[in-house]
């Protein structure tokens, strides 16, 4: 009896180690690491992004460590912008700017990270409804800023420079006209005070843009509401002498003031609640 049992435990043992022969380990990889990365480099030849991220991701989980594993991050980076995935260009930007911060590519992290908060700022509803500047959150454009700052200072002969350069001129012109618009709306609100603020704000931190005779204005227009003459005087004067083709300047250097405080545009929820809110 013991040597019969001893014989059936010798043929399930091979049978099981025969099994384990035959299959493939689980975390086992299919291919060796160069051929993850030629599939890779083949697949975006032919704009397969979504098949070469598959072909990236695989080869940097089976070699983490080997000899194209920064390279396919780079690349994972190029095929997550083909593809608008922004969200994970940025996760995967800021993943190899922590665990490669000395790479000779890594601008180009820097770039990508930038780029695709600068994208994911462009608002949904933006090009078919009339959006509320003064209420809408300006944090994602201000991270975008930021992070192509950070970039031109790091690297400011970076090849990705002069796009990054031209981006943040926009970011900057979006940021100043917000201010405006917000000033504006506080006027119509009659918030004389919060908006000669906001004017000040725009002309000390705008500098150079179209923009600041718009806070000059600003200015000029609440410290009068605020029976504030003097200072009303001394914006004007700045305004006069730095901008004398302003718009809103008449011909004797006075500044023409438009006195209505209604009419305020609608907001979004207004919109979408026909009237009832906002």
């Amino acid at each position: 009896m013991m040597l019969k049992r001893f014989s059936i435990l010798i043929v399930l043992i091979a049978i099981l180690s025969g099994c384990a022969s035959d299959d493939k380990k689980p975390d086992e990889p299919e291919k060796s690491e160069l051929e993850y990365y030629s599939s890779a480099q083949e697949l975006m030849n032919n704009e397969q992004y979504f098949q070469a991220i598959k072909e990236l991701s695989a080869l940097e989980n089976y070699y983490p460590f080997g000899r194209y594993a920064e390279q396919a991050k780079l690349e994972l980076l190029f095929n997550y912008m083909s593809l608008d995935d922004f969200t994970s260009a940025h996760a995967t930007a800021e993943r190899f700017l922590r665990l490669h911060p000395r790479h000779p590519k890594v601008d180009y992290a820097y770039y990508v990270r930038a780029l695709s908060t600068y994208y994911m700022t462009r608002g949904f509803f933006d090009s078919f409804i009339s959006i509320d500047r003064a209420e809408r959150d300006m944090g994602i454009i201000e991270d975008a800023f930021h992070e192509f700052t950070e970039l031109l200072t790091k690297f400011p002969n970076s090849q990705y420079a002069i796009d990054s350069r031209q981006r943040m001129l926009h970011l900057r012109d979006y940021l100043a006209n917000h201010e405006i618009y917000a000033a504006r709306y506080l006027i119509r609100r009659q918030a004389f005070a919060a908006a000669a603020n906001r004017g000040k704000q725009i002309v000390t931190r705008f500098q150079g843009t179209t923009a600041v005779p718009e806070g000059l204005a600003i200015m000029v227009e609440s410290y009068q509401k605020l029976g504030l003459q003097d200072l009303a005087d001394d914006s004007l004067s700045i305004l006069v002498a730095n901008y004398p083709n302003y718009k809103k300047l008449n011909n004797d250097g006075q500044l023409i003031i438009d006195d209505v405080h209604s009419n305020d545009q609608r907001s979004f929820l207004n919109i979408l609640t026909f009237g009832l809110l906002g």
